[in-house]
């Protein structure tokens, strides 16, 4: 039987998931809640190149991103795809600011990889997934995280955060961070992409998720 990777259906069309077909492996896509690859049941990878580094720690989803990892899997990896010197060349970060962002995520128990490209990253989730699959014998299984929600949901306040964090994506803490920023559940679903980009934390494609959900059609129903 072939090595399964499961794949984020927004890595899909991406050069990782090039190279683990041309590697052999089986490659199931899915829409995960955490992480963008999972090779057995205790191991998840998250792939930033270092541009995508820089941009999730400014806004801070970096850390909610390797917090949501480490609640759902035993080992949670972060490749980091590219050379950080690009980033101190470009005066985005210092090198300590970088290795203290680094330390945190070594806190959560993130185990942190570097890699030279898609090609060199395809290769280190092939060897996790062969090992944890042929060596160790682990299932492929993906369970989502658990949504923290508001205790006894039954004052006003409460409601409304839960509501909130119902939608993919979107935990205890940021839904009432949302609410902070927009006053009001109402006013939040009415909001402009741009406007959703505003909330500190939410990232791009946490955007593009909610859009999509608010936006898209539901099928089997007839307008």
């Amino acid at each position: 039987m072939p090595t399964l990777v499961v794949v984020d259906y927004r890595e899909e069309h991406g050069d990782v998931v090039r190279w683990l077909n041309e590697l052999g492996l089986q490659v199931k896509v899915e829409r995960l809640e955490v992480g963008d690859y999972v090779v057995s049941d205790r191991v998840v990878v998250e792939r930033k190149t270092v541009m995508d580094l820089a941009s999730s720690i400014v806004d801070r989803r970096l850390f909610e991103q390797a917090s949501a990892m480490s609640k759902a899997f035993p080992i949670p990896v972060l490749v980091v795809e590219g050379d950080l010197n690009e980033l101190y060349r470009r005066r985005m970060f210092t090198p300590s600011q970088i290795q203290g962002a680094m330390a945190y995520l070594l806190e959560l128990g993130i185990r942190i990889a570097p890699s030279t490209g898609p090609y060199e990253t395809a290769l280190l989730i092939q060897s996790l997934a062969k090992r944890e699959q042929s060596y160790h014998r682990r299932e492929v299984k993906y369970s989502p995280p658990k949504m923290k929600r508001a205790k006894g949901g039954k004052s006003l306040k409460e409601a409304q955060i839960n509501l909130v964090a119902s939608i993919p994506g979107i935990g205890y803490e940021l839904a009432e961070r949302i609410l902070r920023f927009f006053g009001s559940p109402r006013r939040f679903f009415k909001a402009s992409p741009y406007e959703l980009r505003k909330i500190p934390g939410m990232g791009e494609s946490r955007v593009n998720r909610i859009i999509e959900l608010l936006d898209t059609k539901f099928e089997g129903i007839e307008l």
